[in-house]
């Protein structure tokens, strides 16, 4: 049996509000219980859209009793994986799963609700009251490709995500890794994690490079890594770095690690079994690195008492090195090529919040006298 369409009166309301004789209602979808919402059609528009985010747990149902039989945010996102993230071929696994996961959590805070409901007002305090921090950039640029998506499809005229803040301008919370809290890690650290965090620190590799990095990259006295980030967009992610000493010395030592292994980082793990995203059962996995190094930063001191999300990751020690390398008077330049940067300002980035980075600048050549009588010559 068809379910039974709402009532005239009630046509252009939000779900679950209901108006009689001038006066609205809003009617709970968890609990079925009712509350005034006055005579104001536009507060209790505004106010039955805000409940509408935080309870339609079971939207469909309620729909399915209102008789409202559009395209659910559920159903875009289903559509949208499967057709434009799960078959693009430019997307790294990586990717793809990150989208995955947004895509999943979208569908549980409100995947039941139609997109015909769906206005800027709502994406703004959903994005604001949900996803704090970098969490907003990443989730507004999700919601933004849904709704791309669904104007492809003829399912809504308009992206009203458009309109929204491309970012909340919060403060990054994490702190950036010492040279001490290195040392202290790096003493307790079993051998593959020493090879992994020198590695890092000396050619400014991020986490994926670290774990892809193999012997056989070192070709013609250099090692050759590419940045996964940026390697389908810029030719600066291709990156060959010349063997020093130090970095010869760092390839002897992971030799003598067991197992014998193709990877520079590597280690015999307690349960041996293949995985699709390991190329050998003794590659460390990001995931990994990432835990392990979570796990050795907590037993020392000056990070113990920091919040989790100020405590340095695996990632500080790029940034750390980049830092080290700069007051060693290595050019921005150089730098900037080495962590495979498409442009400086990315560099700058992971250079500053070290310490005070204080800007070289040329004495004044001339006497008081001679610059307030101009006779100072200004061209030499």
């Amino acid at each position: 049996m068809p379910p039974r369409p709402r009532k005239r009166k009630n046509k252009g309301l939000e779900p679950n509000l209901y108006e009689h004789k001038g006066y609205y209602t809003y009617r709970r979808p968890d609990t079925g219980t009712k509350h005034g919402m006055g005579r104001d059609r536009a507060k209790a528009q505004d106010a039955a859209r805000i409940l509408n985010a935080r309870l339609m747990s079971g939207g469909d149902l309620v729909a399915g009793v209102m008789g409202e039989t559009g395209i659910t945010l559920s159903v875009a996102i289903n559509a949208w994986l499967k057709e434009w993230v799960e078959t693009d071929p430019k997307l790294k696994d990586w990717t793809k799963k990150a989208k995955r996961g947004r895509g999943n959590r979208l569908i549980k805070d409100a995947g039941n609700m139609l997109l015909e409901h769906i206005n800027t007002r709502w994406c703004a305090e959903y994005l604001t009251e949900n996803h704090p921090g970098s969490a907003y950039v990443q989730y507004r640029a999700v919601l933004s490709q849904i709704f791309q998506f669904a104007q492809t499809k003829g399912w809504l005229e308009r992206d009203p995500v458009t309109p929204t803040r491309t970012t909340n301008h919060y403060t990054k919370l994490r702190r950036r890794l010492t040279v001490e809290q290195f040392k202290t890690i790096h003493a307790i650290a079993p051998d593959w994690m020493q090879i992994a965090m020198e590695l890092s620190l000396l050619c400014l590799l991020g986490r994926a490079e670290v774990t892809a990095a193999r012997y056989d990259d070192i070709r013609d006295g250099r090692l050759h890594y590419i940045r996964q980030k940026t390697k389908d967009r810029s030719k600066t992610a291709y990156v060959a770095i010349e063997l020093t000493p130090a970095l010869d010395d760092l390839i002897r030592r992971s030799r003598l690690i067991a197992p014998v292994s193709p990877f520079i980082v590597h280690r015999i793990p307690e349960r041996r079994y293949s995985r699709k995203t390991k190329a050998h059962w003794s590659q460390v996995s990001g995931d990994y690195l990432s835990k392990e190094f979570a796990k050795l930063r907590e037993q020392v001191p000056s990070i113990q008492n920091m919040p989790k999300s100020a405590q340095p990751t695996f990632h500080e020690i790029r940034s750390l090195g980049s830092r080290l390398l700069e007051l060693q008077g290595t050019s921005i330049n150089d730098i900037q090529l080495l962590m495979g940067h498409a442009d400086e300002s990315m560099t700058q980035h992971y250079l500053d919040g070290h310490d005070t980075r204080w800007q070289q600048a040329k004495g004044n050549p001339f006497s008081m006298e001679a610059l307030l009588d101009g006779t100072g010559d200004v061209s030499s």
